[in-house]
């Protein structure tokens, strides 16, 4: 199957991968028995690491690399799962590299024993809204009365965040950014003269979270282009801010992070082009100035026509009937499923920005589809507190009246 974000992605049947040359009669749950009690793994990394440094002229570094043995004990583990819970998958990429994946559809048996021997059990973490995927995939088969959800609101006061969610630029041009509609000139067009406007009224450091990095890569070559007697978004952007972006592969994480932060501690203006769910929206923070406005681009859909996703879409569905309900019932716990993959990528982005209690930020979602309400009651609960009330039509000239009175606010205090 030829994916349309590049790349090539196959569902494999593993009794076929596995036949032939003996290898379907191995017994793998009594080879994972003896790696595990023999640690023969450890053992025979220990003698390639000695005899390595024995026969080297140089001293080798110290790593805490796992034993290669340990990768291939990891890889027989789902072998062993029966094969309803699980599917596996041949991806090859754009520049040619093969992978073989493995994706867990029914976590429900590997938590089960837990939960069955405890008197209680609590899951926590700093990003888990949307929260109906615990209830519904991993504990279904367990009395919904027994469940509790809690959700704390967030150290800082109210007063601190400034939110909105912003439909149309200034010319009017609707900010819809669905995969079919969002490599229009005019809309990456109108996206950039909105971001301008955005980086005159928001002080010291601006991040944008875009939903691909084939698409910050469409959009950047676009502002890039040179239109003939006028200049281009790109060098508008950078009268106000220096531009920073994110790289899929080649560029480090640290160097630009560091121009970035120290762009900023010179007093100069930084906006930084990165990717939701990339190497920027995970584990770092962009406190005080570093993030005094996080925007994100459209929602990060994943790609609902790749093998993985029918796959998960699939099962949910036959899980559904297989429990008495409806085809059309489990049609929708599956694109519920699928919509909470992707709020959860632009939760753990957004919260990227507030870190302490005196810490204050912007944080604006530019598509239409954050004032639906399936979309907006999926972000945490100290979000959208902050929520306007009329967040669905607010022209976009008010909201830049709105946040430069904001920073105006917030400079008077600090």
């Amino acid at each position: 199957m030829a994916s349309q974000y590049g790349g090539v992605e196959l569902l494999v049947n593993m009794s076929d991968f596995m036949g032939g040359k003996g290898v379907d009669q191995i017994n793998l749950h009594k080879l994972m028995q003896y790696l595990a009690e023999s640690k023969i793994a450890r053992i025979i990394q220990g003698y390639s690491d000695y005899h390595e440094q024995i026969n080297s002229i140089t001293p080798k570094p110290d790593t805490d690399a796992s034993p290669v043995l340990m990768h291939i004990h990891s890889f027989l583990q789902p072998l062993t799962n029966p094969a309803a819970e699980g599917r596996f998958f041949v991806e090859k990429d754009e520049n040619g590299t093969t992978a073989l994946k493995y994706i867990l559809l029914d976590p429900t048996f590997h938590f089960k024993d837990i939960v069955e021997e405890a008197r209680a059990v609590v899951l926590a973490g700093g990003t888990m809204s949307p929260m109906t995927d615990y209830s519904r995939h991993l504990f279904a088969y367990i009395n919904q009365d027994r469940l509790r959800t809690w959700s704390c609101g967030h150290i800082i006061p109210k007063d601190n965040l400034f939110l909105r969610s912003i439909g149309s630029a200034e010319d009017g041009t609707e900010l819809d950014f669905s995969f079919s509609t969002r490599g229009s000139f005019q809309r990456i067009h109108a996206l950039g003269t909105s971001l301008i406007r955005l980086a005159e009224s928001i002080p010291d450091g601006l991040v944008v979270f875009f939903p691909s990095y084939a698409y910050l890569d469409q959009v950047s070559s676009q502002w890039q282009t040179v239109a003939a007697g006028t200049e281009n978004i790109w060098a508008r952007l950078q009268r106000h801010k220096a531009i920073f972006k994110e790289s899929k592969g080649s560029a480090s994480i640290e160097d630009v992070l560091q121009q970035y932060s120290q762009t900023i501690d010179d007093g100069k203006g930084a906006i930084l082009l990165s990717v939701l769910g990339g190497k920027m929206s995970e584990g770092i923070n962009f406190s005080d100035k570093l993030g005094r406005g996080v925007a994100v681009v459209g929602l990060p859909f994943p790609n609902i026509h790749s093998a993985q996703w029918r796959a998960k879409l699939e099962y949910i569905e036959q899980s559904t009937l297989a429990r008495g309900g409806s085809s059309a019932e489990g049609k929708a716990i599956g694109r519920e499923f699928y919509e909470n993959a992707c709020m959860r990528a632009v939760n753990q982005s957004i919260g990227r920005a507030i870190r302490h209690r005196n810490d204050f930020a912007s944080i604006l979602l530019l598509d239409r589809r954050y004032s639906l309400p399936r979309i907006a009651n999926k972000l945490p609960g100290w979000i959208k507190q902050s929520f306007s009330e009329n967040r669905a039509s607010v022209p976009f000239p008010e909201v830049i009246q709105d946040l430069q009175s904001f920073f105006k606010t917030k400079a008077m205090n600090v």
